[in-house]
């Protein structure tokens, strides 16, 4: 993405934006770990998850359709990469329930028309005391990402998720653009 902007460009502008590694280092992953990715721009952080899970792990990448998962072929040969249809995810069908540790949502609430309904289906998979990383387009930045009024304030991220059965846990601290939250998830 930053080989579009001029070289001269590149070194002010790299602080501003997500670097998958730190982010994914930052979280309390372990080897064996199963993780649910869904967001955008698709399996972002696919590639460092994998390094994190190990073999005895899995990383599940939610899209739109099978063409989605194209920029990850080269990743296709990994066994623990598995992709699933984000209407799969949402209707219940894509993952047993219970089975996964850690997901990450990306750019949702921001660039769907009912963010509930993520929150709402995502926790028939959660393990107890399962996690979810919370990252999204900050609204105190109007010059990159979607446009302003379909961005969710930190504040009413914090509501929805707690309205869904999250529990905030901590500030997720990144660069620029985005803001992150971490929520855990305790079944019932």
């Amino acid at each position: 993405m930053l080989q579009a902007f001029p070289k001269g460009l590149r070194p002010k502008i790299v602080h501003h934006f997500l670097n998958p590694e730190k982010v994914v280092e930052s979280l309390d992953i372990r080897p064996g770990n199963r993780v649910l990715e869904i967001g955008m721009p698709i399996g972002f952080f696919a590639p460092a998850l994998l390094n994190k899970v190990d073999a005895g792990g899995a990383v599940y990448v939610a899209g739109p359709n099978q063409d989605a998962f194209g920029k990850l072929s080269h990743l296709e040969h990994r066994r623990n990469l598995q992709f699933r249809l984000l209407a799969d995810i949402l209707t219940g069908e894509a993952i047993a329930n219970g089975e996964i540790d850690l997901v990450i949502l990306t750019n949702l609430l921001s660039s769907t028309i009912k963010p509930d309904s993520f929150c709402l289906a995502i926790g028939q998979y959660l393990k107890p005391d399962s996690e979810i990383v919370l990252i999204d387009w900050d609204s105190k930045i109007e010059n990159v990402g979607p446009s302003m009024d379909r961005r969710i304030t930190k504040e009413d991220a914090l509501k929805l998720m707690h309205s869904c059965g999250m529990r905030f846990k901590r500030v997720l601290e990144l660069p620029g653009y985005h803001y992150g939250i971490i929520f855990s998830f305790k079944k019932p």
